[in-house]
């Protein structure tokens, strides 16, 4: 998927942490330097000591992967996890960016992981096919899991085990990016909107045309120069680009919908040359940013935060202060420290003649999901402890303050606001980082952000983020999680075409006469062929 969701996924849980390596045993004798037939004796050790190295050995070694550098593996938080379920850890140190290969070279010579995370559902299937991976009986998973399995539902709905299930058996406990289904928005600058004589945020494409108009021509700013635009945005990739015209028209590019039980594509659909025309449109009144066509992701940011445009697509959390939701300085901050006037107004789409409306989200399946190595399955009780941990690293409220804050009343507090406050010295993240405070998740794969967030966020200003974020729209690719032999191979050549072309059709290099015969070329492109292996994979995971 989109380094978007790569990089807020990775926001709250710094660290992943993947179990590897079996533990190795170490052998003794009675020493070879004794003379023959000489005793040994345990004289001057004492018993206590002995009873506890018995007692350790019996522990069940969970190991974890140390991908970030971390120094101390023996802080607060895994001497209290390793406690209360019996175990004893250990952390083998590898860099994050090679994890892939390194896995891939452990399981070719043999020496398979206890675990894994997060295999593309492509790879998943594969690790099946070499017979690596466990099963994992989805009556643990709802016994030792049960905040969990209660998220996932959330999101999933009643079999939240749909896209990692194959022939009846689950071989992965799935992952999820929870607020990507419904985190992007469409915020308009709403001191402008004020500024120029409109009293509430645009509901309707002819609403926001009209916003748009003003912001280009009206000075918003006040500055006495036409220097503005109505919207900004990135042409980085298709299903990003001015989605909430595309929304107007219920034609979402680059993504398979269903409709009236079929499935179709929203580059192809007649709405999107209507979204077009709306859009070469705007750009010709000069409304839209003329540098779109390059414009990267800090480019975007840069203009919003220079108040170069008024209305842009992007994640509602950037939209309200930092502290109702992440924490941290958000756009909202920033724009505010520069103008205490400033304000945001959201919408999850504005509608079209139809009444159609909404944002292409990302599907939260981000990826498969938490594999284990073949060996659990006759070792049943160490897969148990696994799940506990996993359990209680992202959903015990116990288990995640130690691991991510430390000693609570010596090593953090909640302010008045309810937020995390750490305690000097404590609150020095050199302090912290020796101290092995924070990134600790074990798994680090499941992030439930209602959860997490109750620690970053402002008790005054929940409220806040839980509307704005009900705000947002879920629509998403129905099949990002299945495995698509034939979309694989023409994705990538399928896409740059669609990108381009439509460019070309807002820019006026081409005449949207020509949409028609985009669309015939798309499908002698191999879109044929797409459409019809779509189709049989969503009528397949019905039946």
């Amino acid at each position: 998927m989109k380094k978007k969701r790569m990089l807020w996924r990775t926001a709250i849980s710094s660290l992943a942490l993947i179990v590897l390596l079996a533990a190795c045993s170490s052998g003794g004798g009675n020493g070879s330097n004794e003379p023959e037939g000489t005793e040994t004796t345990d004289q001057g050790v004492d018993p206590s000591a002995k009873q506890e190295a018995a007692k350790s050995a019996e522990k069940p070694v969970l190991k974890f992967w140390n991908l970030d550098g971390l120094t101390n593996t023996d802080s607060y938080g895994v001497r209290a996890i390793e406690e209360k379920f019996g175990i004893e850890t250990e952390f083998v140190a590898a860099a994050r960016d090679t994890f892939t290969e390194t896995l891939n070279l452990q399981i070719a010579s043999g020496e398979i992981p206890d675990w894994w995370k997060e295999p593309s559902f492509p790879d998943y299937d594969k690790f099946l096919q070499q017979g690596v991976a466990a099963e994992i009986p989805q009556e643990l998973i709802e016994q030792h899991m049960p905040k969990y399995v209660e998220w996932l539902k959330r999101f999933l709905g009643d079999d939240p085990y749909q896209y990692v299930r194959r022939d009846g058996k689950i071989y992965a406990l799935p992952v999820l990016w929870d607020i990507g289904i419904d985190g992007l928005q469409l915020g308009f600058r709403g001191d402008w909107l004020k500024n120029v004589g409109i009293e509430k945020a645009p509901e309707t494409l002819e609403e926001m045309e009209a916003a748009l108009t003003a912001f280009r021509n009206d000075d918003p700013d006040g500055n006495g120069q036409k220097d503005t635009y109505g919207m900004t945005g990135s042409a980085s990739n298709i299903e990003s680009l001015f989605s909430s015209v595309f929304g107007a028209f219920d034609a979402y590019p680059n993504i398979f919908r269903e409709k009236d039980g079929k499935i179709v594509r929203g580059e192809i659909e007649p709405g999107a040359k209507q979204a077009l025309e709306v859009l070469k449109r705007w750009h010709d009144l000069e409304l839209i940013d003329p540098e779109f066509v390059v414009n990267k992701g800090n480019n975007v940011e840069d203009k919003v935060l220079t108040a170069k445009a008024g209305a842009v697509e992007y994640y509602w959390w950037s939209f309200l202060p930092g502290s109702a939701f992440l924490g941290g300085e958000q756009w909202y901050d920033k724009l505010k420290a520069a103008n205490p006037e400033f304000a945001w107004e959201t919408v999850g789409g504005v509608k079209g003649p139809e009444g159609a409306y909404g944002i292409s989200q990302y599907h939260p399946s981000f990826a498969s999901g938490v594999m284990f190595g073949k060996q659990l399955e006759q070792d049943q009780e160490k897969l148990v402890k696994y799940l506990q941990v996993f359990e209680a690293s992202q959903f015990d409220p116990e288990i995640y303050e130690k691991l991510n804050f430390g000693e609570k009343d010596k090593m953090w507090k909640l302010n008045e606001k309810g937020i995390v406050e750490f305690i000097a010295p404590y609150d020095d993240e050199q302090v912290r980082k020796r101290e092995g405070i924070g990134g600790y998740s074990m798994a680090g794969s499941f992030n439930d952000y209602d959860f997490q967030t109750s620690y970053t966020s402002d008790t005054d200003l929940r409220e806040l983020a839980k509307e704005t974020r009900a705000k947002g729209t879920r629509v998403i690719d129905i099949l990002a999680p299945y495995n698509k032999p034939v979309y694989n191979e023409y994705q990538d050549k399928l896409e740059q075409f669609t990108l381009q072309t439509f460019i070309d059709f807002i820019t006026g290099r081409k005449s949207l006469d020509d949409f028609d015969r985009f669309v015939d070329e798309w499908k002698k492109m191999g879109g044929d062929l797409v459409m019809e292996e779509a189709q049989r994979i969503y009528e397949e995971s019905r039946e």
